[in-house]
C-alpha cells in the first residue's frame, strides 16, 4: 500500500479511514440502539424488533475489547432517536431562551446515556470473572438492574423502558402480572437467548470432545441455566397470577360504575398565560363542561394548569369555577398553580390540582409529587439551597405528598380515584402505590402543547395506557392539546381525542 504524505510524515491510508468512521462494533452498537427506538411506540407492530436489538448489542458485549464503549455508543444512538422531540421543545415563558433547549435535550440524553456506560462497566468485571459465557449469563439481570434505576431518585426517568416495545401486542397484557420491568426482564432474557442457542450448539461437538479438561466445561452451561430460570419465573407468575378473563370473578364486589369526561380544550399555549387572553381558557371549557354534563358526566376532568392562575388566591376565577361545577352539576377535577405558607412564612407554590363537589366546593387537593428536573425544581436543591437560584427557567415548586384516593359521592356509592400530573405516571411505583392505597380509577392531567406533534405526546400516551394494564384500573387521561383517553382497567381504550382537536372525550 503506497503511504499518504503530509508534512513529510508517512500515514496509512488505512488508519486515515479508522479517523473517519466508527469501527465495525461501534457502528453495529449504533445500529442496534435505532433499532430499539423503532420497537417503540408511536410505532406499532414493532415490538419484536426489541429483541433483536437487545441479541445484537448483548453478542457486542460479550465480546467486545471496551464493552463500556460499545454499551455508551447504543445508549447515545438509541435515546437520541428516542426523545429528539425534545430538541422541539416550544418554551413559551418557561424557558428564558430558545438556545437553552437544545443544551437541556442534550443533558438528558446524556444523563440517561450513563446507565448504559453503567452497563458496560458492570459487563467488564462480570466478564473478567465468568468469561463471555457467564457475562451472557448475567446480562439479562444486569440489564432489567440497570433499566429499574433509570426510575430512582429525583433525577429518576424512566421514559419507554424496553418493556414498552410491546404496547399494542397481545404480548402486553403479561404487564398485568409482570409490570412493564418483568416485560423488560423477559425482552432481556429473550435477546440473550437468540446469543446463546447458537453459540451454544456450535460449541456442542467442542465440549463432547474435551469434556471439562480445560476447565472451561461448566461456564457453557451458566446461559442454559440463566434462561432456564428466567423461563421460570415467567411461567410461576402466569400460573400464581393468572390474567383475569372478561367474564371476572363472580365472588368479588362489582366495580362502582360512573360516567366520567375529559375536556381537551386546545388552548393556545401563547394564549393560555397571557393574562390578556383570558377568554381563550374560559370560553372553551365552559362550552365543553356543558356539553360534557349533557351526556350525562358526574366527573369532568380539566388538564393541568387548565387554569393558568393561582386558583385559590383569584376570587374571580375560583367563582367561575365553582359555578360552573354547580350549573352543571358535576365533580370537577382540574389543575392549577397552588401555593401555601409554610410554618416559617416562607411561600410554597406547587404544580397542583383540586377536585370541586356538584355544590361548587373545593373539596380535595393533590400537589405533583415527582417534579420534573430542571424544569419544575432544580435537582437536589433541598439538600443545596443555593441551586435553587441558578435560574434556567424552571418553576421551582414544591413537591406535594405522593398520590392518595381523592373520593366522589354518586347515587350509588363511593368511588375514589388518585391524581397523576404530567410524566410523574411514567412512574410504575408511583401509580401502584395509589391503587394499593385505595384508588380505584387514576386521571392524569398534564400538559403535552410543548412538544407540538412529534413521537412525543403519543409515547407519554402510551405509557399511560400501560398505567392500566399494571394496576387493572381505568384510567382517565386529560391533555390541553391531547392525546386525551378513557380506558378500562385491562388497557382497552373506550374514547380517544388526537393531538389539537378541541371536544370532549
Amino acid at each position: 500500500m503506497l503511504p499518504a504524505m503530509k508534512s513529510g510524515i508517512p500515514i496509512r491510508a488505512d488508519a486515515a479511514f479508522r479517523l473517519r468512521w466508527p469501527d465495525p462494533e461501534t457502528a453495529l452498537a449504533v445500529l442496534a440502539g435505532v433499532m430499539l427506538t423503532t420497537a417503540m411506540p408511536p410505532l406499532r407492530w414493532t415490538g419484536p424488533l426489541a429483541v433483536v436489538a437487545l441479541a445484537l448489542l448483548f453478542s457486542l458485549l460479550a465480546d467486545a475489547r471496551r464493552p463500556e464503549r460499545t454499551a455508551w455508543a447504543f445508549g447515545l444512538a438509541h435515546q437520541t432517536t428516542l426523545l429528539y422531540w425534545l430538541f422541539f421543545l416550544d418554551p413559551a415563558k418557561s424557558i428564558p431562551t430558545r438556545a437553552l433547549v437544545p443544551i437541556q435535550a442534550s443533558l438528558a440524553i446524556l444523563y440517561v446515556s450513563l446507565f448504559y456506560l453503567l452497563l458496560g462497566w458492570a459487563l467488564r468485571g462480570v466478564r473478567r470473572r465468568l468469561g463471555p459465557g457467564g457475562a451472557l449469563a448475567l446480562l439479562p439481570v444486569l440489564w432489567t438492574m440497570i433499566e429499574t434505576a433509570r426510575g430512582w431518585g429525583e433525577l429518576g426517568f424512566p421514559w419507554c423502558l424496553s418493556g414498552s416495545a410491546w404496547l399494542g401486542l397481545p404480548v402486553e397484557r403479561l404487564a398485568a402480572v409482570s409490570g412493564e420491568i418483568g416485560l423488560s426482564a423477559a425482552t432481556a432474557a429473550a435477546g440473550a437467548a437468540l446469543v446463546v442457542v447458537p453459540r451454544m450448539l456450535r460449541s456442542v461437538p467442542e465440549t463432547a470432545g474435551a469434556g471439562f479438561a480445560d476447565g472451561r466445561g461448566p461456564e457453557r452451561f451458566l446461559p442454559i441455566l440463566a434462561i432456564a430460570m428466567w423461563s421460570a419465573l415467567a411461567i410461576s407468575a402466569l400460573v400464581d397470577n393468572p390474567l383475569p378473563d372478561d367474564q371476572g370473578d363472580s365472588s368479588a364486589p362489582v366495580p362502582q360504575r360512573i360516567v366520567v369526561a375529559a375536556v381537551q380544550a386546545a388552548v393556545a399555549l401563547d394564549d393560555k398565560w397571557d393574562s390578556a387572553r383570558i377568554d381563550s381558557t374560559i370560553n372553551p371549557y365552559t362550552e365543553l363542561t356543558g356539553v360534557a354534563a349533557a351526556a350525562g358526566a358526574e366527573l369532568v376532568v380539566w388538564a393541568e394548569t387548565a387554569v393558568p392562575v393561582y386558583l385559590r388566591y383569584d376570587a374571580e376565577r375560583i367563582a367561575w369555577v365553582r359555578d360552573l361545577a354547580r350549573e352543571n352539576s358535576v365533580y370537577l377535577y382540574t389543575g392549577f398553580p397552588d401555593a401555601d405558607r409554610s410554618a416559617s412564612g416562607e411561600l410554597w407554590r406547587y404544580n397542583g390540582s383540586g377536585l370541586f363537589s356538584p355544590a361548587g366546593v373545593l373539596i380535595d387537593r393533590y400537589a405533583k409529587h415527582h417534579l420534573l428536573p430542571i424544569g419544575e425544581r432544580m435537582p437536589f436543591s433541598r439538600y443545596f439551597p443555593f441551586l435553587a437560584r441558578i435560574n434556567v427557567g424552571q418553576a421551582e415548586w414544591q413537591p406535594g405528598e405522593p398520590p392518595s384516593p381523592l373520593t366522589i359521592e354518586t347515587a350509588a356509592g363511593s368511588v375514589s380515584f388518585a391524581g397523576l400530573i404530567c410524566y410523574e405516571v411514567i412512574f410504575a411505583d408511583l401509580a401502584r402505590q395509589a391503587v394499593r392505597r385505595g384508588s380505584q380509577m387514576l386521571v392524569n392531567i398534564t400538559n403535552d402543547g410543548w412538544f407540538g406533534r412529534t413521537a412525543g405526546p403519543r409515547q407519554h400516551a402510551e405509557m399511560t395506557r400501560l398505567r392500566a394494564i399494571e394496576c387493572g384500573v381505568p384510567v382517565i387521561r386529560c391533555a390541553n392539546n391531547g392525546i386525551s383517553f378513557i380506558c378500562d382497567g385491562r388497557g382497552r381504550y373506550l374514547g380517544w381525542a388526537d393531538l389539537g382537536e378541541r371536544t370532549v372525550v
